[in-house]
């Protein structure tokens, strides 16, 4: 049941994304772009922040530090990568990712490597926060997960993912390839049809396994 609840959802999500890339991509269409500010209220009690501030502040996985960035096009320029006006067609394939740290899992952000305002998007990119890597490429060509974390500009090399080290602070971090253990550079880990990459930051001396392998939703 609960496969199927993710498989709809995700179903769900997709259409949504087609929607998405017609105002995106469609060309001649004006774009209307919504730009909406969250706002974080600090209420101070006896001189010290709320506990909900303080979790929000406390550790480098917040969500805050795992954001989209904001400068889209740093991110695909420093992937090597250049951005276009429309997603190509000549290599279109799908990975999936998830990073998780101490049990909870890490948000891939949506819309990654897409300039919504200047209507330019990556052959690399994502469209919601299902952790789906789409690869649409006016190239065939080998595009590597270093290139996904340059534009999420996240840190990602052996034994270190983000801000985590391997050994620092009692952590291990651990990479999975289709469920089995990578030693290599992750960096160099090509994207390819259906892969899953999963990457688990865990206290030193836990057992650490793959995560449940993604179940792939209809049309991917």
């Amino acid at each position: 049941m609960e496969a199927q609840r993710r498989a709809t959802e995700l179903r769900r999500q997709e259409a949504r994304r087609a929607r998405r890339r017609q105002l995106l991509i469609g060309g001649g269409v004006v774009v209307a772009v919504l730009v909406v500010a969250g706002l974080i209220t600090a209420v101070v009690l006896n001189g010290k922040p709320s506990a909900s501030v303080a979790s929000a502040s406390d550790g480098s996985a917040s969500s805050a530090s795992w954001a989209a960035p904001a400068d889209v096009e740093a991110g695909v320029k420093a992937a090597g990568l250049q951005m276009l006006t429309a997603e190509g067609t000549a290599l279109h394939i799908h990975q999936h990712l998830s990073v998780t740290v101490d049990g909870s899992p890490v948000v891939v952000p949506a819309e990654m490597g897409i300039d919504v305002a200047q209507q330019r998007i990556s052959p690399i990119h994502t469209h919601d926060e299902s952790g789906i890597i789409h690869v649409e490429s006016p190239t065939v060509q080998t595009f590597t997960l270093g290139q996904v974390f340059d534009e999420w500009q996240q840190k990602l090399a052996p034994g270190r993912v983000g801000p985590y080290r391997d050994g620092a602070d009692g952590q291990t971090v651990t990479v999975f390839v289709d469920g089995k253990t990578y030693a290599g550079d992750p960096r160099s880990i090509p994207l390819t049809s259906h892969e899953d990459i999963d990457i688990v930051v865990a206290k030193k001396g836990s057992a650490v396994t793959a995560p449940q392998a993604f179940s792939w939703p209809a049309g991917y």
